[in-house]
């Protein structure tokens, strides 16, 4: 009888132990919390703006690139993502920074930004920076003729050479963007009454 009952003892901690664990959730980011307007109004009036992503950035996932090893492949972490594409995560911020829509109906230029990069990248195992790439084109409100345009490469450094770290330089980053294009926006006061 003891023996019969050790052998149901240890087959039920073997079921028990061959269970699948679940997945783990993965983390999800976004660039920080908002706060009230940072920049000064850009000095031209804004009706609409749109960002678009490249292909490869319109999904969630979070991605780096191994510079040191592997230049040419683009890599993802597996347990973090961000809470949208970043085309729609920069779109958020630059939307409130900007004060887009604060014109009268009818007035006002379009800004288009086209984000060609947003990506963690190691220059060497310990060492990472978040990269930004993109274009920004301001249309004329009523004709979609293009006034200017201007490109924009920002890198900045990682506090950690993991994604959270990655978070951190592409949040900072998209702050540097933030102040770059109302820089920029605001030289072009002229062209956007």
């Amino acid at each position: 009888m003891k023996t019969l009952l050790s052998l149901g003892l240890v087959l039920g901690l073997a079921a028990c132990a061959s269970l699948p664990t679940p997945a783990p959730t993965p983390a999800s980011y976004d660039l920080g919390p908002l706060p009230a307007a940072r920049l000064e109004a850009p000095g031209l009036a804004l009706r609409s703006l749109e960002v678009q992503g490249a292909p490869w950035l319109n999904a969630t996932s979070m991605q780096y690139r191994l510079l040191y090893a592997d230049p040419a492949r683009r890599q993802s972490y597996l347990e973090s993502r961000w809470a949208a594409p970043p085309a729609r995560l920069l779109e958020l911020e630059l939307r409130r920074a900007l004060r887009v829509g604060a014109t009268p109906a009818g007035q006002g230029c379009r800004l288009r930004l086209d984000v060609d990069e947003f990506i963690q990248v190691f220059d060497g195992p310990a060492q990472a920076r978040g990269v930004i790439e993109a274009r920004a084109s301001l249309l004329d409100g009523r004709s979609e003729r293009l006034l200017a345009s201007q490109p924009f490469s920002l890198s900045q450094p990682a506090p950690e050479a993991r994604a959270a770290g990655g978070v951190t330089a592409l949040a900072t980053a998209s702050l540097q963007l933030e102040q770059d294009l109302a820089h920029w926006l605001a030289a072009q006061a002229s062209l956007c009454p």
